[in-house]
């Protein structure tokens, strides 16, 4: 019997370690991913305020060459 609690409390122990980690690697990945769709989300706006830009400003005079 004693073996038996031995060999429950070493199995427990194992189970949890690899949950934490398993947590904390799915933390960090969940960190990433809203950090690439924030960076997404500012490439999508600054990309349509240029088009945007470009498509209504045809019109006007130009003060610069390029």
């Amino acid at each position: 019997m004693t073996v038996l609690a031995i060999f429950l409390l070493i199995v427990g122990t194992l189970l949890v370690l690899i949950g934490a980690l398993l947590v904390l690697v799915g933390t960090f990945l969940i960190a990433i991913g809203a950090a690439l769709i924030l960076i997404g989300a500012a490439l999508i706006v600054a990309g349509a305020f240029l088009l945007i830009r470009r498509l209504l400003g045809c019109h006007r005079t130009r003060s610069h060459s390029w």
